[in-house]
């Protein structure tokens, strides 16, 4: 029985090499990530403008003394950043890693700072964070490997 159907007589075009490890799941893990901070920084950037009474708890017990709206367009701002970056990643763009990293170190100042606010949406994204700069600082490179560009 002979498998000479169109699939077969077409050469595959593909990626002809690959250098890429299965680490690279982690950081398309991590960019995942990313994205997902992302949502949940404008998600809650907008909740604090549109609903602020939702978030108004004590106020006294605030890290930074800033107001809530100032908060709530940082994590908007922050938000639309890392859905970019984490797109830049999940694309292996050098520069996606490099902002990555310092874009989640910023994530995780401004969470601490909202923590007294919500804590169980900062906690939830401090953890992202954790998992997005294993994944990216020490398996980032990989990701160009998988689509064959080394």
């Amino acid at each position: 029985m002979s498998e000479s159907g169109p699939a077969r007589s077409a050469p595959y075009t593909g990626v002809e090499r690959s250098t890429a490890t299965a680490w690279v799941g982690w950081v398309l893990l991590g960019a995942i990530m990313i994205v997902m901070l992302g949502a949940v920084h404008v998600g809650t950037g907008l909740v604090a403008l549109v609903r602020p009474d939702v978030l108004a708890g004590g106020r006294a017990d605030l890290l930074l003394p800033v107001t809530l709206d100032a908060l709530a367009w940082v994590h908007i701002v922050l938000g639309v950043v890392a859905v970019v970056v984490g797109v830049g990643l999940v694309r292996g763009s050098g520069w996606a890693r490099l902002f990555a990293v310092f874009l989640s170190g910023v994530a995780a100042l401004v969470n601490f700072a909202f923590v007294g606010i919500y804590p169980v949406w900062s906690v939830t994204a401090l953890a992202m964070i954790t998992l997005v700069v294993y994944a990216v600082a020490v398996h980032g490179s990989e990701i160009a490997g998988a689509y064959g560009d080394t």
